[in-house]
């Protein structure tokens, strides 16, 4: 099965949700440094999707902690226009003596939002990733693509602010369905555009699959492998599928080919 996904503009000309300036980050000292990110300069709107990607250990997930606020930059600067940024991973990580409503909410209650207000986003946020009458489970007794569901319910509840607003935020993907089977990831991808496209958040996701970004991004995002740098960038919106897919998997095998010939 095969989700056929259409990429709508959702970019706000005010602002950026994020933007990186410089970005470098190095980890140890002296002769055991090692360089994850090298100059990366990133502009991400409200309400965009964009898709980074890049061979394994490129600095993808590192440069999504830095932005997470995880980690510092070495150097260079990280510029947020909207607050608390939520980052969603491959394993769901719910807390799993918790109802799936509870660990929606769980976010919820930590920026202070009282009990009726919070369970009500909460049943409001699995209804929007199709989990209706599932609230009252725990995580051992759903699927692992309902868990991802929860997850990106948890990831949304996030981004609201004490005030509850439905709009906006920033939400960091590191390949969240990477442990899926082909089907359910499919069907996840297509779930996700449709939840972005009804809450106008801007997505920052890590992916190393060409189709899968390609597929879900309005932009793709192309690091160099180590140390990881900004080497090429697609718009995906009104483009070829098949032939952007082929382009970017030229390009992304050069960048492949060169490192391992440095």
């Amino acid at each position: 099965m095969t989700a056929t996904l259409e990429n709508t503009p959702a970019v706000s000309d005010v602002d950026a949700a994020v933007t990186l300036s410089g970005v470098r980050k190095a980890f140890g000292h002296g002769a055991s440094t090692v360089v994850a990110l090298d100059g990366v300069d990133l502009r991400v709107a409200p309400g965009e999707f964009v898709c980074l990607l890049g061979a394994s250990g490129c600095g993808k997930s590192t440069l999504l902690n830095l932005v997470a606020g995880l980690d510092a930059p070495t150097s260079g600067s990280i510029e947020l226009t909207t607050s608390r940024p939520a980052v969603m991973f491959q394993e769901a990580a719910l807390m799993p003596w918790l109802t799936a409503t509870r660990n929606v909410e769980l976010p919820l209650r930590l920026a202070g939002v009282k009990r009726g207000p919070r369970r009500e986003k909460a049943d409001e946020l699995l209804s929007l990733v199709r989990l209706d009458g599932a609230g009252h489970k725990r995580p051992h007794e759903l699927s692992g693509g309902m868990r991802q569901r929860v997850a990106l319910a948890r990831a949304l509840a996030s981004t609201l602010g004490s005030a509850g607003d439905d709009r906006g935020g920033l939400l960091l993907m590191d390949e969240p369905f990477a442990a899926l089977d082909a089907i359910t990831r499919d069907v996840l991808q297509a779930e996700l555009v449709r939840v972005w496209r009804e809450t106008g958040t801007a997505i920052v996701f890590v992916t190393h699959d060409v189709r899968e970004a390609v597929r879900l991004g309005q932009r793709v995002v192309l690091l160099s492998s180590r140390p990881g740098r900004v080497v090429r960038e697609w718009d995906t919106t009104g483009d070829d599928e098949a032939e952007l897919i082929g382009d970017v998997t030229s390009r992304l095998r050069e960048v492949i080919s060169g490192h391992a010939a440095a």
